[in-house]
């Protein structure tokens, strides 16, 4: 009787780990100069303003590799859906910072070309593709008074036409 009170306490504990390590937020904060120092060097590279992707991360996790929600991963908020269209890398690999931050300044750059192949490109117009998808925004008529409204207050300065709503840190 003893043992199997020990062996289930055991099993327990090792459950009660397991799911608290699931459950528990996940948090990987990566320092705004180390951010800035990468996008600065990546996105001018794809035609892509800097300081717009900068905006973006802070917007999509404030800087957090581990970031998740019910769709996307990591410091970008990179969708498999938007993974998929521009890489052919595994999408596990969103969880690191660096190739998050490439493959979501890809999509931009794929989003940059639908606008412009449409006549439609602006930075709010960008933004609305990264967030809603190309076609989403395609499908409002390239409006953004017809979207819906987002609720973090750096997407709506930049649908607003504020495409720098985020000062990077300039090395001093």
């Amino acid at each position: 009787m003893i043992r199997i009170a020990v062996a289930l306490s055991s099993a327990i504990a090792l459950l009660a780990i397991l799911l608290g390590h699931h459950i528990r937020p996940r948090t990987e904060p990566v320092e705004p100069e180390t951010v800035w120092a990468y996008i600065a060097e990546t996105a001018p590279q794809s035609g892509i303003d800097a300081e717009f992707v900068y905006a973006l991360a802070w917007a999509e996790s404030s800087l957090n590799a581990k970031a998740r929600s019910s769709v996307a991963r990591g410091i970008m908020q990179v969708t498999r859906g938007a993974w998929e269209q521009v890489s052919d890398e595994s999408y596990r690999e969103a969880w690191e910072w660096k190739t998050n931050i490439r493959v979501a300044v890809d999509y931009l750059a794929f989003c940059k070309d639908y606008l412009q192949e449409n006549g439609h490109f602006s930075y709010p117009l960008l933004a609305a593709s990264y967030r809603y998808g190309p076609y989403y925004v395609s499908d409002k008529g390239f409006d953004v008074n017809r979207m819906r409204k987002p609720s973090n207050s750096i997407y709506r300065q930049i649908f607003q036409g504020n495409s720098r709503p985020v000062s990077p840190p300039y090395p001093d």
